[in-house]
């Protein structure tokens, strides 16, 4: 700058690609739980049927639990009706060596024809104590629900639980890239109809 001039400096020099290419990105939290008056939430139960609902093309998920919960089988139908690949990894009682109780938790989608149901065979596993306890959903690879609840009605409406919502970005993209490669290699194995 020279003196007495009011220009501001100039930086001048090359951008990375990576850096000009603008991303848009939107991250929020969904939260189960008591009510906080004051402080705008998002109920888990709500995202969760939101993203089901944004999905176009392909809607990969895992859950350790399962329950029959009415919004979310509704979502699913609407869903596999629209031409939705859906696949869902979920834990077995075998699987989860007596820690789970009830009925199988893939029953909790024996009412919704057309999703692909997975599991995580115990005798495939490296150690017989691990458990399929990723709680994700991704909807056409840009938009991905990560948290800890698990596809159950207790756990969207009355536990409390977090989670967190990425609409756009790698994000998604990385969360579903890993599912879709394990499902290729038959780690999570189809479960019987």
């Amino acid at each position: 700058m020279s003196a007495g001039s009011t220009d501001p400096p100039v930086l001048r020099g090359r951008v990375h690609p990576d850096v000009r290419r603008r991303v848009d990105v939107e991250v929020s939290t969904a939260w189960s739980g008591p009510a906080t008056p004051g402080i705008p939430d998002r109920p888990t139960a709500r995202v969760l049927t939101e993203v089901v609902g944004g999905a176009q093309r392909e809607l990969p998920a895992k859950t350790y639990a399962a329950r029959p919960y009415e919004p979310l089988t509704a979502a699913l139908r609407a869903a596999v009706a629209r031409g939705v690949d859906v696949h869902l990894v979920v834990e077995t009682r075998a699987g989860a060596a007596a820690l789970l109780s009830g009925p199988e938790p893939a029953d909790a989608f024996a009412a919704v024809p057309g999703v692909r149901l997975r599991h995580r065979a115990p005798e495939r596993r490296q150690n017989p104590r691990a458990r399929q306890h990723a709680e994700l959903a991704v909807a056409d690879r840009r938009i991905l629900l990560l948290g800890g609840a698990n596809l159950t009605e207790a756990a969207v409406r009355r536990n409390l639980e977090a989670g967190v919502l990425v609409t756009g970005g790698a994000a998604p993209q990385r969360a579903a890239e890993p599912i879709r490669e394990l499902q290729r290699r038959g780690v999570p194995r189809p479960l019987p109809n």
